[in-house]
This record gives structure tokens, C-alpha cells and sequence, in this order.
């Protein structure tokens, strides 16, 4: 298969894509730059590539014949100028908009249809396509239901008066 031609800028749809790690609810910071993201995953080879002849940088190639492939997307908050971005849309399956603590609640294997961005660069460092993360319509929620907030070292025992840690053969460990 070959690269996708395309002039300018596009919109590329994705329908059915699972998705995880997803963070729309607020940007976090990735090398120093503040952005919304998420990645989709597929165990799929024909998927994986209609991805990469898509413009997708995709993480394990088919020719290495890897058990899932996966391409990690995301919207900056600003633009090279500074322009303040609107943040991922993000809808349900009626597209009606998700709150923020619907979309903290995305976990991961949710299926979703996204719509991306690219468009062509050509500067100093080379030239290629860039994609950003335009909308996210979830259409099987998997419910995110972990976090640390629930979770510190004296969850493990570490004061004495807690539950203690259970190794992998099922048995009681105290950590400290």
C-alpha cells in the first residue's frame, strides 16, 4: 500500500476505533506544551495500515508483526502563533455533548468515530503531515472507574492499620 495524496488540509474520519488513555476533560502538559489526547489501538493489520497509509504514526508496523498497534493523537491548546484553540469536541453517541465529569469517565477499550485534522508542513525540520484531534463521538462507553485519589502508600499497609498488598500468588505483603 502507499501514502494517501492530499493537498492542503483535510478532515479524516475514523469510525470505530478504540480508544484509551484519553484526556479531553483538561489539557495535561507534554513536553512543555499543554494538550488534550488519547490513542487508538486496533489488533488488526489491515486496520493498522489503512492508518499508516493515512498519515497516522503508527506504533508497531505491521511488518513486525506486533499483537496490537497503536497511534497516539491530540489537539494543542494554542497554535504555533499562540491562538487560543477550542478544546476536542467530544459527544456521545445522539451527539449530545459530554460534561467533564462524563468525559473524565472514557476508559480505556471505549469505541469511538473521530474526526482529525491534517494538513501539510514544509519548514526547517522537513516536511510531512500533521494530524490534531478535532472530535471524539463516543458510541460504547467503557466507564473509567480507577485513580490514585484512592490509592497511597498506606493503602498498602504502610501505617500498620490498612488492608495489606497481595502479591501475584494471591498471598498478604507488606511493603515497608
Amino acid at each position: 500500500m502507499s501514502k494517501v495524496e492530499f493537498k492542503g488540509a483535510r478532515n479524516l474520519f475514523l469510525e470505530n476505533v478504540h480508544v484509551q488513555y484519553t484526556k479531553v476533560s483538561k489539557p495535561v502538559m507534554y513536553k512543555g506544551t499543554e494538550q488534550w489526547e488519547t490513542s487508538i489501538i486496533t489488533d488488526d493489520a489491515d486496520i493498522a495500515q489503512m492508518w499508516e497509509d493515512n498519515h497516522l504514526n503508527v506504533r508497531g508496523t505491521p511488518k513486525m508483526k506486533p499483537v496490537s498497534w497503536t497511534v497516539s493523537l491530540n489537539r494543542k491548546t494554542k497554535t504555533k502563533d499562540g491562538t487560543e484553540q477550542e478544546p476536542v469536541r467530544v459527544v456521545d453517541a445522539q451527539k449530545r455533548p459530554l460534561s467533564d465529569t462524563d468525559r473524565r469517565r472514557i476508559g480505556n477499550n471505549s469505541v469511538a468515530n473521530l474526526i482529525l485534522w491534517q494538513g501539510e508542513y514544509d519548514n526547517e525540520w522537513g516536511s510531512g503531515v500533521t494530524t490534531s484531534l478535532t472530535a471524539i463521538q463516543i458510541t460504547e462507553l467503557v466507564p473509567y472507574e480507577g485513580g490514585m485519589q484512592e490509592m497511597d502508600f498506606d493503602s498498602f499497609g504502610a501505617d500498620g492499620d490498612k488492608e495489606m498488598a497481595k502479591g501475584t500468588d494471591g498471598q498478604e505483603v507488606d511493603l515497608f
